[in-house]
């Protein structure tokens, strides 16, 4: 240890010492003396201690002298509840919170004079914080309004503090200054929402008032001189000032929202948080903006939030018709759910929609800071920068030289380098602009068909606006949004026949639109999934039509949605990474779920006599193309071919109770699983490995489940643990043989 660390140890326990002591003596041994002895042993003994410092000062013993005036403030608090005990010319019949709040800043007044005199550093800071409390204690029992503007009264005199005091001082300030607004902030929001009238909000909000314009002017303070610490600071003064801003016009417009019927007192919250990330945008400072902008921000998802429960049952109540896929009928339940959008909230989803345009815009306009590029060879030339700034701090700099890395201001609203925050509020606004008109058929109870227009409309809309789009960021966007909005478009339309029959062709040309001419070639697989999905859908629901059992109807729409796909599939093919193989593979599987379900549908037991023919001759014709010497992986060759027969015969295996099937599927599974090895052929290896492993687990279940029926059922635990156990401990041998199956299947054709 060094010999200042002993020292300060030494010091500290000293100092506790001491004051342990004379609390001790105050407490328990002060009875024993009359009124004059007590006076004269405390007077004497803090006079001692006050003086102890100058003479220690004077032998430059300054550490020892800072803890005899830590133990002389102890002191003074000590007098001070001893007058009170005895009654000291009376001063016990005066309040406690009174007398307290005089006692405290008596030793605050005799500390900050002391500490002049001696100059010492300690008893400065101590002042201050024992002057915190000072004016809450004076409120006393007045109301809490009262006691709000003495909180914001003491900060206000932290600030001066801050601004004229000492480096000590200002730090203690600055530190207790925080405390107390935000013990401002915690109990006065809460205590304005509550009020239960508007001339009540007027008088509880005042304090709050005066705490956002002191909070404004203390973020001037930081921010002005332009060092990036202060602006720190700044940043955090701003998000309480934001919080303020936000609560005191809820606090009053609230109780006039408050009444029977629909709720709008959400959109008290909102509006005035909106209101704060727009005015954001002319705030000079940009960590004090982006602060600002983040609680309004905040508050404005909080108070959305709030709608996700009412809004997630009005979004799938139109699911409940999509019954008719596996009853074949029309006349299914209504789902009546528990609480549904109402008017209000369609009205607040607007209003956050409204608000993020508006912020794309101003903000836009004005332009986001960005970090310039190092201009240099193969940087793409200079940065292009927009001589407008948005106010002190950061209008008058100039764009950034080679390598500066200095901010500079980007004028783009949609589309230039510093936009992202633009775009993301752009399509925020889209989101709840389609989440606005997907509920409001709820939420004012339009009649059926009008309210399946509306929907259908929308779906159609946002797809012929990602068709027609440019922008890659733009048209992906009113993409992912028109998917959900398209599949809830047909759920409603399933609420009846012909809204069925008539919605799923006019979604449907819409996504083909998409497909054949989307000026972005990565949304033209998007078009071709969904108009196969509609298309198919539209074939089921014309089978239930013309009276076709379900699984019929299914195997219907499955064999549309395959040709669909292998028709479009030279299109659309070259912007999937797996290029028509890949869509050609996915509508090949398409038209065997057709088949098998058209075999399910009519009870088909002996599945391999329609299976097997089909299966002989897509083999027959892989092995030519292959013969031919045309590049066609085992996949394409012989994958179909395999599948056909041997994927619905082993489902035929599970629920059938004779050995034959079984006994053959393993048989001609084991065959092409050498084959594949033989020949080194992927498809075949797969697939017959595939079904040799579902044969097996098929013979060895009723085995395995009278085992685990016979032994005690600690041991399957035991076992299970001991093999986990094991793995993990060979865990990287495990992996090395993983890697060579792996590589072993890369290599095969």
């Amino acid at each position: 240890m060094s010999s200042g660390a002993a020292k300060n140890v030494l010091l500290i326990l000293g100092g506790l010492l001491l004051t342990v002591a004379a609390v001790v003596f105050t407490v328990v041994s002060w009875g024993r003396l009359g009124i004059g002895g007590r006076a004269a042993v405390l007077a004497a003994f803090t006079a001692l201690v006050m003086l102890a410092p100058v003479l220690l000062i004077r032998r430059r013993l300054t550490a020892t002298a800072e803890t005899v005036a830590g133990l002389a403030v102890v002191l003074l608090l000590l007098d001070g509840y001893a007058a009170r005990r005895v009654g000291f010319l009376g001063i016990d019949a005066l309040d406690v919170l009174h007398y307290t709040a005089g006692v405290l800043g008596l030793t605050a007044l005799i500390l900050a004079a002391y500490a002049r005199v001696t100059r010492l550093r300690g008893p400065a800071p101590v002042a201050v914080v024992l002057a915190q409390p000072i004016l809450p204690l004076l409120a006393g029992d007045w109301s809490e309004t009262w006691l709000l503007a003495m909180l914001v009264a003491t900060a206000a005199l932290d600030v001066a503090l801050v601004r004229y005091g000492r480096e000590a001082v200002r730090v203690t300030a600055a530190l207790a200054g925080s405390g107390v607004t935000t013990l401002a902030l915690l109990g006065g929001v809460p205590y304005a929402l509550g009020s239960p009238s508007v001339d009540q909000a007027l008088v509880r909000s005042a304090p709050l008032v005066a705490l956002a314009l002191l909070g404004g002017f203390v973020t001037w303070l930081l921010a002005r001189p332009g060092r990036a610490e202060g602006e720190t600071w700044a940043a955090g003064v701003t998000a309480g000032t934001a919080l303020t801003l936000i609560a005191v016009p809820a606090a009053l417009v609230q109780p006039m929202l408050d009444g029977p019927g629909t709720d709008w007192r959400p959109l008290a919250y909102l509006v005035p948080a909106l209101a704060v990330v727009l005015a954001a945008a002319w705030l000079p400072w940009r960590k004090v903006r982006l602060a600002a902008m983040a609680t309004g921000g905040l508050v404005a998802l909080l108070t959305t939030l709030t709608l996700l429960p009412r809004l997630a049952v009005t979004l799938a109540a139109p699911l409940a018709w999509l019954d008719v896929l596996w009853t074949g009928t029309w006349n299914g339940r209504q789902w009546e759910p528990f609480e549904m959008a109402s008017p209000a909230d369609v009205v607040l989803l607007g209003t956050v929609a409204a608000g993020l345009l508006a912020a794309a815009v101003v903000h836009g306009t004005r332009g986001w800071p960005v970090r310039a590029a190092a201009v240099g060879p193969g940087t793409g030339g200079p940065v292009k920068a927009a001589a407008a700034g948005s106010g002190a701090g950061e209008s008058g700099k100039a764009a950034a030289g080679p390598g500066t890395g200095e901010p500079v201001k980007v004028g783009a609203v949609l589309g230039g380098a510093g936009g992202w925050p633009v775009r993301a509020a752009v399509v925020g606004a889209l989101g709840f602009g389609v989440l606005m008109v997907a509920v409001a058929t709820h939420a004012f109870v339009t009649p059926y068909p009008a309210a399946v227009v509306v929907q259908v409309v929308l779906a159609v809309g946002l797809a012929v606006v990602a068709t027609l789009s440019r922008a890659p960021w733009w048209g992906m966007a009113c993409a992912i949004v028109a998917g959900p909005a398209a599949v809830r478009a047909a759920a409603y339309a399933f609420g009846s026949e012909p809204a069925t029959l008539i919605v799923l062709p006019i979604l449907a040309v819409a996504a083909l639109a998409m497909a054949l001419g989307g000026r972005l070639k990565e949304l033209r697989v998007w078009g071709l999934g969904f108009a196969a999905l509609f298309l198919g859908l539209e074939a089921v629901a014309a089978g239930f039509s013309l009276g076709l059992r379900v699984l019929v109807a299914v195997s219907v729409g499955f064999a549309v949605a395959g040709v669909l796909v292998l028709l479009m599939s030279p299109r659309t093919g070259p912007v999937v990474r797996g290029g028509v193989n890949g869509l050609r593979y996915t509508g090949a599987f398409l038209l065997l779920l057709a088949s098998w379900l058209r075999l399910g549908a009519d009870e088909v037991t002996v599945v391999e006599a329609y299976t097997v023919p089909c299966s002989l001759v897509l083999l027959g014709a892989g092995w030519w193309r292959r013969r031919g010497g045309a590049p066609v992986s085992s996949w394409a060759a012989y994958g179909a071919g395999l599948s056909f027969t041997m994927l619905p015969s082993l489902v035929a295996v599970y629920a059938d109770v004779e050995w034959r099937r079984s006994l053959a599927l393993g048989v001609l599974a084991l065959a092409v699983l050498f084959a594949g090895a033989r020949f080194r052929l992927q498809a075949p290896t797969a697939v017959g490995a595939v079904v040799v492993a579902g044969v097996a687990v098929r013979e060895l279940a009723p085995y395995v489940s009278e085992m685990l029926l016979t032994v005690p059922r600690w041991v399957p635990i035991a076992v299970g643990g001991l093999l986990l156990v094991v793995v993990g401990a060979t865990y990287e041998a495990r992996m090395r043989d993983l890697r060579r199956l792996r590589d072993t299947l890369t290599r095969m054709g």
